[in-house]
């Protein structure tokens, strides 16, 4: 007798095919995401509801000019739409130009420039929209780390809406873009699909962030070790250099870009790539331990405005190193932390790539502190999880508890901080200044602005005034020679806030020019914003 192996195949039907396996419809299988997820979706956006409404009330009035970033970034979008150029002057590399495109994007979507009183506004709509994409990619990242959904609804409260990070998340800077573009490299590198595309999506996303704002790049060791952590041992190798390839081969389009310009290497007559790099390298500041230093001064005025979170994110750090899935998390605040006590040059708003570390830390040792005492009494977890008694869970009390107690900790100087956010008008002396130079300057007069008014002067008075940035008086030699060539003399007015004075001495041509000028309109006090008139020199004047 011979024996046959019985076959695998599937069984004949009456056509004379094989049955096949039925896969769900995409419909089905997002009905079933739906249903798997709804709680968190509901939860999520009710969280969402919370944040853009504390972000959007008062948006274009609190924090007010505080950083004058914030209408340079503005001003380059406006020449990426109106000019087509990378700039409103010559583009020198300071940054690259993927963070104010964004703001190009909204703002030609939208038709920002001719909607908006005061261009200002459609940079600070899309800090509005990042600040909301970032407390869905921290809620996102916290549950993909096995956070429970009340601690992760924690971390999302306390990235947005304490009173540091009402402060910055406001504010136009690269910064908030390209911390929301890594949020979402880490929430796809912690993909439990452990897939080669999180990889390539990781990097992307990673590599969107360093063309927007080149300092986040600092994270790069925190963001390989997620991956690591995440990525099977079988494919590991594969997945880090597909994530290292991906990364490498995007960043360099800015390098390339500067090579088709002719401007990567220094030379006469423009602008280069590695001088730029040269320059902000060389940049020179103080330790974070010096304690008449900038960087300590900067650091204390984050004390101040929320030194009760700055606190417990520096002890949930420490904490967090010694736990496994909090560790990427511990070494990309360490890496910022450390950068500050080094020395360097640290940017204005250097806090907000530490903003939803600080926020998942927290949270993170809280839900740590609850899944402990889930181990130390395992029969509230067993009853939570058959749904009979999921009050009683030792995760969702310890997110409770630790939010109540930061709120009674820290409710005092949140209040004040939130009652200035809801009531300060910041940018009334700019605008009633603005105003004043539209309808007072005579047409063709130079008048020199900060970057706060520049954009709305330029959109406005194609035929009046000529709005002069106030860098560019001394920066720039295109200036110097097509608007600047009688020195200060060629200087009509002046508008200056109180903000960029210190600066003066690297400008000498503007320090000529108040010296022999008249004030003649105040906006808000000493403090405020003041109008000069520029009294020429007699030979000018002859002329």
């Amino acid at each position: 007798m011979t024996l046959t192996r019985e076959t695998e195949s599937a069984p004949a039907i009456a056509d004379g095919s094989s049955a096949r396996p039925h896969r769900p419809s995409l419909r089905s299988r997002a009905a079933g995401w739906l249903v798997t997820h709804r709680i968190s979706l509901v939860l999520l956006s009710v969280l969402l509801i919370v944040v853009g409404t504390a972000m959007a009330w008062n948006l274009q009035g609190y924090p007010g000019s505080i950083n004058d970033d914030e209408g340079t970034y503005v001003a380059e979008a406006w020449a990426m739409l109106y000019r087509h150029d990378l700039s409103h002057y010559t583009y020198w590399y300071d940054h690259p130009p993927l963070g104010w495109a964004s703001i190009a994007l909204w703002a030609w979507l939208t038709d920002g420039f001719n909607r908006v009183s005061s261009a200002v506004m459609i940079g600070r709509e899309v800090m509005w929209i990042a600040a909301l994409v970032s407390s869905a990619l921290i809620y996102v990242l916290a549950r993909r780390l096995q956070f429970h959904r009340a601690t992760a609804a924690l971390a999302v409260l306390l990235f947005a809406l304490g009173p540091l990070g009402i402060w910055y998340h406001r504010m136009i800077s690269l910064d908030n873009l390209a911390t929301m573009w890594t949020l979402a490299a880490f929430a796809i590198a912690a993909s439990r699909r452990r897939s080669l595309a999180a990889a390539v999506g990781s990097a992307t996303c990673f590599a969107v962030a360093t063309l927007s704002k080149e300092t986040i790049a600092l994270l790069l060791p925190a963001l390989l070790w997620l991956l690591w952590q995440h990525t099977d041992k079988a494919t590991r190798r594969w997945n880090l250099t597909t994530f290292c390839s991906t990364y490498v081969l995007l960043v360099l389009l800015y390098p390339l870009m500067a090579v088709l310009k002719g401007e990567l290497l220094p030379g006469p007559g423009h602008v280069s790539l590695m001088w730029a790099v040269q320059y902000q390298l060389s940049r020179q500041g103080p330790s974070l331990l010096v304690p008449t230093g900038y960087t300590h001064d900067l650091a204390t005025s984050w004390m101040y405005l929320d030194g009760w979170t700055m606190t417990a994110g520096a002890v949930a750090m420490i904490v967090g190193v010694f736990v496994a899935r909090l560790r990427p998390l511990s070494i990309a605040l360490l890496l910022q932390v450390l950068v500050m006590v080094k020395g360097g040059y640290i940017p204005y708003a250097f806090v907000t790539g530490m903003l939803p570390f600080v926020a998942l830390l927290i949270a993170g040792v809280i839900d740590t502190g609850g899944k402990a005492a889930g181990r130390r009494f395992p029969w509230r977890d067993q009853a939570a999880a058959r749904g009979s008694l999921a009050w009683m869970s030792p995760v969702l009390w310890a997110g409770v508890v630790g939010a109540c107690a930061l709120v009674v900790v820290a409710s005092p100087g949140w209040a004040t901080s939130l009652s200035r956010q809801w009531t300060t008008d910041g940018f009334a002396n700019e605008r009633a200044a603005t105003a004043w130079v539209m309808r007072n300057v005579p047409t063709g007069d130079v008048v020199v602005v900060d970057d706060y008014m520049w954009p709305d002067i330029s959109h406005r008075e194609t035929d009046g005034a000529v709005p002069l940035w106030l860098w560019k008086v001394n920066g720039d030699p295109t200036v110097s020679r097509q608007l600047l060539p009688r020195g200060y003399s060629s200087i009509d007015y002046i508008a200056l806030s109180a903000q960029p004075r210190e600066a003066l001495a690297a400008l000498p041509v503007l320090a000529e020019a108040l010296k022999h000028s008249t004030v003649i309109e105040r906006f808000g006090g000493p403090t405020g914003v003041t109008i000069y008139r520029v009294n020429p020199a007699p030979s000018a004047a002859g002329a």
